[in-house]
């Protein structure tokens, strides 16, 4: 693998990780339909104006936004992923951390890899090699333990949104399985672009039946714009890259980097204790990602 890919993966995961605290902030001034939406479009703006600022990039743009440009399995496939892969995460996530906490949807992320494998290996046929089961394995133990010193330190959860935010977790994994198999034939700049346009259309009519306070939206509107730049537009630009040159399943091995992302934050921003579980859980979420970019696969040129 290559270390500029590592580096794309490494940074998405780490976005990912901080994620949860930042829209916890921003519920603050926002129902979570108006959350998602604004935050997805101010995050295609962002993207847009990456693509444009490329050279030849509004040709190229315009290029791709054309319905000629895909398939009808490709269109299919943008859909779901934009729609089912990328906004229903958020919403079920946002709503969730409505209930619950930034902490504990940071910790859930552990969920996603599993859907991905499930999915990986049913719809894009890539075997379950040993190095991805074990780096797997060393996730799903380091994630168990951080949770377990959560419950030990007497975390703020909530069943209910706990349960909101892993559905939020395992549905992500539909974005990277619809995800990979457009990258193949198209720019990962663009199918985020398309992405970010479409996810926001099916909750327009919820978001406006959502109350607004002017003042309250103000004051979280710098958490909405970071998340929009980083979430939304760099998070996922820096995913799809690295999705272009590695499978679904070593992506997946690399989630777990986010509950340590997750617990880091609680550790330095929020004050909180770690304890010797999960410094414990930690170090075998270090294990899992080094064996997923040492031993995962060998990297593949797109086609």
């Amino acid at each position: 693998m290559r270390p500029s890919t590592l580096g794309w993966i490494v940074l998405s995961q780490a976005i990912g990780g901080a994620t949860p605290a930042f829209t916890k902030l921003a519920l603050e001034g926002l129902g979570p339909m108006s959350l998602v939406v604004t935050r997805q479009v101010l995050g295609t703006l962002f993207l847009l104006a990456l693509a444009v600022l490329r050279p030849g990039g509004l040709r190229r743009v315009a290029t791709s936004l054309r319905p000629a440009a895909y398939t009808r399995r490709e269109a299919a496939l943008l859909l779901l992923l934009s729609w089912a892969g990328f906004a229903l995460p958020q919403v079920l996530g946002a709503v969730g951390l409505t209930l619950s906490s930034a902490t504990h949807g940071a910790l859930l992320s552990p969920l996603e890899p599993i859907g991905i494998l499930i999915g990986g290996a049913i719809f894009l046929r890539e075997p379950l090699t040993r190095p991805r089961i074990a780096a797997v394995v060393l996730g799903v133990a380091g994630a168990t333990l951080i949770v377990a010193q959560g419950g030990i330190e007497g975390g703020s959860g909530d069943l209910r949104g706990d349960l909101l935010m892993a559905a939020g977790h395992l549905a992500w994994a539909i974005y990277t399985v619809a995800a990979k198999p457009l990258l193949g034939r198209h720019d990962p700049l663009h199918v985020a672009i398309l992405a970010g346009l479409l996810s926001p259309v099916p909750l327009l009519p919820l978001a406006a039946s959502e109350p607004l306070e002017i003042e309250a939206a103000t004051t979280a509107f710098g958490w909405i714009a970071a998340l929009a730049f980083l979430s939304t537009a760099l998070g996922t630009l820096a995913w799809n890259r690295g999705l272009r040159r590695v499978s679904a399943g070593t992506m997946a091995a690399f989630i777990f980097l986010q509950p340590l992302v997750g617990l880091a934050i609680g550790r330095l921003g929020l004050d909180e204790r770690v304890g010797a579980l999960g410094v414990a859980g930690a170090l075998l979420i270090v294990a899992g990602v080094v064996v997923a970019a040492t031993l995962g696969e060998r990297e593949r040129a797109p086609s």
